[in-house]
């Protein structure tokens, strides 16, 4: 399974479009996920971003489903999709900070992505996908769980329907902030469960749950094979 990382995708959008080496090009990851570089990354994108949250262990049938490796072509070329592997992506009780006070037990680190994104209220129930319109300025993200299907062929139906429903939700000349709420109103007629957190600096998120995520020795990553302003990421 071929991958490429967040940071490489961000590389591709601020680099010199004829120029191979993308990867290196900036020095440090909290240059590479300022609010300027992240805006570089939206406009080539054109699309949405999704976050699987889910533990390579404990959710089985989500695991299993982006090893297979469908998850390019079932996201298509608007909705951006991350996750990571890596069990040994876990905080420890001492080190974990989450919504103000130390966690109970370890803790994986998209967890911790997605309790620090609903902090101070409740976390919803995980595993499940984050979908967010824009990470270049404040905003909200729409989460839906998939803690409650079977097994993978479950967690790809269940996918595929939500990208379909994320992709409609994207209109042209229609301002990103409301991508959310597009979204929100599609999933309702077919009553999908899902929960929104509070409007926040989404930068500001994805930078401090990018830098556990390096602290810890892995990546945020796509599939390669999906699209990037109109190019496939090989």
């Amino acid at each position: 399974m071929d991958t490429i990382s967040l940071v490489e995708l961000i590389e591709h959008a601020v680099s010199d479009p004829h120029q191979k080496n993308w990867t290196g090009s900036l020095e440090h990851f909290d240059e590479m996920l300022r609010q300027e570089n992240l805006a570089q990354l939206e406009a080539a994108h054109r699309g949405a971003f999704a976050f699987l949250v889910f533990h390579p262990s404990a959710d089985i049938h989500v695991a299993e489903y982006v090893r297979v490796g469908t998850l390019a072509s079932d996201s298509g070329p608007r909705v951006l999709t991350f996750f990571t592997l890596d069990e040994s992506a876990t905080v420890s009780q001492s080190s974990a900070v989450l919504a103000g006070g130390p966690a109970d037990t370890a803790v994986h680190l998209s967890y911790e992505m997605t309790r620090r994104l609903f902090s101070p209220t409740v976390p919803p129930p995980l595993p499940g996908v984050i979908f967010i319109g824009q990470l270049s300025t404040d905003g909200d993200a729409v989460y839906v769980p998939l803690g409650d299907l079977q097994d993978d062929s479950g967690v790809r139906e269940r996918l595929r329907i939500l990208f379909s429903l994320a992709d409609q939700a994207l209109v042209e000349d229609v301002d990103p902030a409301e991508f959310t709420n597009r979204f929100s109103r599609k999933l309702i007629p077919l009553k999908i469960e899902y929960s929104r957190s509070g409007k926040a600096p989404l930068g500001e998120w994805l930078a401090k749950s990018y830098r556990r995520v390096v602290s810890h020795g892995w990546e945020l990553v796509t599939l390669v094979g999906g699209v990037l302003a109109g190019q496939q990421l090989t």
